[in-house]
């Protein structure tokens, strides 16, 4: 069903939606908003399904953004956005080494290293549904740290993987710090000409 917020209580938790058909307004609690959709506000178009309580009384449920709304909102998730971040990495990586700012065993560097992460993602996830063995942390970390957070970054989102977990995304986000930090001091004149004088070594 659509209806409309016609009133909403932000610091109860509650309101009533007005159906786009008529009749009564059917009450909603927060803890009835469907799944990832941000907190109502009057006058926002939703969908939602009526159910009966044990006690008789009407209430809607999986409550969420309807329409444009929800094809906007959808489009501008924090997964979606995090993917096209990591899935835009490597095209601008290739970019820079086609201008001479990195050479090329970099970006295959970066591009093996985010494909083998998405890979140890998934078998993680996979491991984690069946309660067989995991992959440590600490792989998923160094992938990250050598360059394949950008395909780990997308594995989170594709898998819905390891993005709850405070403590290991604060130590991914630091891994993707070094890394992007790293790879500024690569690409500056100092850092290119550092590595030049690496390579030169007898």
């Amino acid at each position: 069903m659509r209806g409309q917020v016609a009133d909403w209580k932000e610091a109860r938790g509650f309101g009533f939606i007005e159906p786009e058909v008529g009749g009564k307004r059917v009450f909603f609690h927060i803890s009835g908003m469907a799944r990832g959709a941000s907190r109502p506000a009057v006058g926002d178009i939703v969908s939602y399904e009526v159910v009966t309580t044990s006690d008789g009384r009407v209430r809607a449920v999986n409550v969420g953004p309807a329409g444009l709304t929800a094809v906007s909102g959808a489009l501008t998730s924090r997964r979606v956005i995090l993917s096209l971040v990591a899935l835009l990495i490597l095209p601008a990586l290739w970019w820079c080494v086609t201008v001479g700012v990195f050479p090329a065993w970099l970006f295959w560097a970066f591009a093996g290293m985010s494909s083998l992460a998405f890979v140890l993602y998934g078998q993680d996830k996979w491991a984690a549904r069946r309660q067989a063995q995991r992959t440590a942390e600490s792989t998923l970390q160094f992938c990250a740290l050598l360059g394949g957070w950008p395909g780990a970054l997308l594995a989170q989102q594709v898998f819905r993987h390891k993005t709850t977990k405070r403590s290991f995304q604060i130590t991914f986000w630091f891994m993707v710090a070094i890394n992007a930090g790293a790879l500024g001091l690569l690409g500056s004149p100092t850092g290119a000409a550092l590595l030049q004088n690496v390579i030169e070594l007898p």
